[in-house]
């Protein structure tokens, strides 16, 4: 990887060339492209954690889902899971979702919420919220419709928890975690969803290479066991004062396996 006139520019080991040299041949065949972004396991960057090890009393809180989300796009309920556990962990006032869809994370989030809780709910297709839109629960949701900037917000707007899912490509995926940052309260925490290998080739998902430019001067991990990548500086539960430890995947029995399953 390197940089040059203001662009990074990602630098491909010789396997990585000439897998999308066949991915090309084919026809660039979606099917192909995720089988092969499966090999490249260079791309899992960041040092992993464990949820239980970032989300401050995981255990303890209860988190209630009566709709599921819908949807070929909609984020896995298992992750959803964990950013609701988060936001209800490091109690969470204000809420920030970076691409919002049909609205269903954020809903999920104002339903599992206390009432002085408020989520703002961003999207560029002025469509979006449709999961919420005309029941009681749209009282506790802020929509912004338009691309992610920092002049959608207030000079002196905050988020405690910004869960960062809109365009997963490289360049987005730099401009909303730079974006994240701005906003980010002192003490907040980013989530940022679809820290996975695939799909690759297309060019659809360059978040772990996003990541990994800012894993350079932030402490950045994955959850084990989930498509998703944190960021915290909540006091006591900082991500840059996790032990090096958690780096290894220490093998356990399925007996006492505990990583999340996204």
């Amino acid at each position: 990887m390197r940089v040059g006139n203001n662009r990074v520019v990602i630098t491909e080991p010789f396997q990585t060339r000439m897998l999308r040299m066949i991915w090309q041949l084919s026809g660039r065949r979606q099917k192909l492209d995720r089988y092969f972004s499966e090999f490249l396991k260079y791309r899992k960057y960041l040092p992993e954690c464990d949820a239980t090890q970032v989300v401050p009393n995981i255990n303890n809180t209860e988190v209630r889902i009566r709709e599921c989300p819908l949807g070929a796009w909609s984020t896995p309920l298992g992750d959803i899971f964990i950013v609701i556990k988060s936001a209800l962990g490091f109690q969470s006032k204000r809420i920030l979702e970076l691409g919002s869809f049909r609205g269903d994370t954020a809903r999920l989030l104002a339903e599992n919420t206390s009432e002085d809780v408020t989520v703002c709910a961003v999207d560029i297709d002025e469509r979006h919220g449709v999961s919420y839109a005309g029941k009681p629960i749209a009282r506790k949701i802020i929509r912004k419709t338009g691309r992610i900037s920092g002049d959608l917000f207030a000079d002196d707007a905050k988020y405690d928890l910004i869960f960062v899912d809109a365009n997963h490509d490289f360049a987005s995926a730099m401009n909303d975690t730079e974006v994240a940052f701005k906003v980010l309260a002192e003490h907040g925490v980013i989530l940022w969803h679809d820290y996975a290998n695939d799909p690759y080739f297309n060019g659809l998902n360059g978040v772990p290479e996003a990541l990994n430019q800012f894993f350079k001067t932030h402490a950045l991990y994955s959850i084990r066991g989930t498509r998703l990548a944190i960021y915290s500086n909540y006091p006591g539960w900082e991500t840059a004062t996790l032990p090096a430890r958690v780096q290894q995947i220490t093998a356990k029995s399925v007996w006492e396996e505990e990583q999340i399953k996204g």
